[in-house]
């Protein structure tokens, strides 16, 4: 049982906190009007009876998108605003007045706020819950007031997917269901920028039909279905294309930061995105994994940068950086964690031929690797080896971005090829237990001997047919299409 002052103060903590109880809105100022595509999915897994937890890296939108939801519950599904909890434990107030914050909530938001008991609850109540790995034991607790199957749905968000898979592991199996938000895409970054409903609705139509139509080929092994979708996308697409090609300058400049959409200058943006690199090493890292030197993170970082989409020998990077092996390899699954590096194994269907291979390391987001190397400026678009190794970086995001929206899961892998006389596939996707490579080639003079490693990999996987990501070219040639990368990123 509280004490009365204390539930007076967390009664002021939650009306600060949930303005709408008293206003039935959510201000403009906090549900943000534009709403990326990562919203539609989650306004429906929401109403879902197991937690849904939404991770991803620092200031890509996570807080805005709660509001988005809470905006559209209330809107939308006329859930009575005062049933609609939201909690942040970014807060610091909260956890100096009490030691079990969501204990002592449930103990007087129902009854106080709603005047009913927690044990017989009139409706549903929705329980969103932000930063949530700063409350300890979170998942234990979560579990408790789940398995009491109440009618409370709660969604939880944070920056350490490594926090939020520990506490699934050790408490949540089976109870939570896991959505990575990451960077805005590059249709969301052409919506924002367009604002046009029609534009809007016939990017949703091609997104949907060149997905359908790419999982019918992959289950098929037959790329004809896929090839022409895509000829009658590209005409229909036609009228947009230099809006399209535009847009996409900027974003393999930036990529899809939503604090960088209105800014303008790319020195200002380079300086935003290197300022977000320091809070993420200096804050996250030393808070989550209790790191002591992050500077030589920061040194990581800037190396992995400049060999983003390359194979990386960890043993030449332990002693670049004069720390030890393991040291290296512990700092990676940090840097991964938390959203910063991505990984790719070596495909083979054996798992012990994947591990004994080196791995690609990709700083996943361009922007941020284009201003770690000092790359962020307009002689970048004119610079075409840099142009190459940042539309393979933009392709591997959003092929990992189209495997989760077909293969949902907290890991979303995706693997290379190489054969022992060098001839490489940038990328292979698993999807539906089948290897789909990926050739990304930023040009349209592509020659059959640049596809040497393709061409091999797909006599060895006779099942499979190829991808080669262009600048415009769009072709069908024996088992292999070629796609612009504007075109291609609007699929995933």
């Amino acid at each position: 049982m509280i004490s009365t002052k204390v539930g007076q103060r967390i009664i002021r903590i939650l009306y600060d906190q949930n303005t709408w109880w008293s206003t039935q809105t959510v201000p403009n100022t906090l549900s943000k009007p534009f709403k990326r595509r990562d919203f539609y999915f989650l306004n429906d897994k929401i109403l879902e009876r197991e937690i849904t937890a939404i991770v991803g890296p620092r200031q890509i939108g996570k807080t805005t998108i709660l509001y988005q939801l809470i905006e559209h519950l209330i809107k939308d599904k006329k859930v009575d605003p005062k049933r609609i909890l939201y909690l942040s434990f970014d807060y610091p107030y909260l956890t100096t007045i009490t030691e079990k914050p969501v204990n002592d909530i449930f103990e007087i938001y129902p009854t106080q706020i709603l005047h009913e008991s927690v044990q017989k609850l009139s409706d549903t109540i929705y329980v969103f819950l932000d930063e949530i790995c700063k409350l300890k034991d979170w998942s234990r607790i979560l579990k408790g007031w789940y398995d009491l199957k109440y009618p409370i749905n709660f969604v939880v968000s944070d920056s350490s997917i490594a926090d939020v898979l520990k506490g699934s592991s050790e408490s949540l199996v089976g109870r939570i269901s896991p959505y990575t938000m990451l960077s805005m895409k590059f249709v969301d970054i052409v919506m924002y920028h367009e604002k046009d409903n029609n534009l809007d609705r016939l990017f949703n139509k091609v997104n949907w039909n060149l997905r359908d139509a790419f999982c019918i080929s992959i289950k098929r092994s037959d790329p004809k279905t896929f090839y022409n979708e895509i000829r009658d996308t590209y005409t229909t697409l036609v009228p947009y294309e230099d809006k399209l090609k535009i847009h996409l300058q900027e974003y393999l400049l930036k990529d899809g930061y939503p604090e960088l959409l209105d800014v303008e200058a790319l020195t200002s943006c380079a300086e935003k995105l290197r300022t977000y690199l320091n809070l993420t090493l200096y804050k996250d890292i030393v808070r989550i994994f209790g790191v002591r030197d992050p500077k030589a993170l920061e040194e990581l970082v800037t190396l992995l940068a400049d060999a983003s989409s390359q194979r990386v020998n960890y043993d030449g990077l332990s002693k670049t950086l004069s720390i030890k092996s393991d040291t290296l390899k512990t700092y990676l699954n940090y840097l991964e964690a938390i959203f910063i590096i991505s990984r790719a194994e070596f495909y083979a269907k054996s798992r012990a031929s994947r591990i004994r291979k080196q791995k690609k390391i990709y700083v996943t987001n361009v922007g941020l690797r284009n201003a770690l190397i000092g790359a962020l400026n307009e002689g970048l678009l004119r610079d075409d080896v840099e142009l190459g190794k940042v539309a393979e970086i933009l392709v591997h995001e959003h092929c990992k971005r189209l495997k989760f929206c077909l293969e949902p899961g907290f890991k979303t892998e995706l693997f290379y090829w190489r054969t022992t006389q060098g001839e490489e596939v940038d990328i292979v996707v698993e999807l539906f237990r089948k290897p789909v490579p990926i050739e990304s080639k930023y040009s349209n003079d592509i020659r059959r001997r640049d596809l040497k490693g393709l061409y091999k990999f797909l006599k060895e996987y006779e099942e499979s047919f190829g991808i080669v990501i262009t600048k415009d070219r769009f072709d069908l040639r024996e088992n292999i299409i070629y796609i612009p990368l504007w075109l291609f990123l609007l699929m995933c």
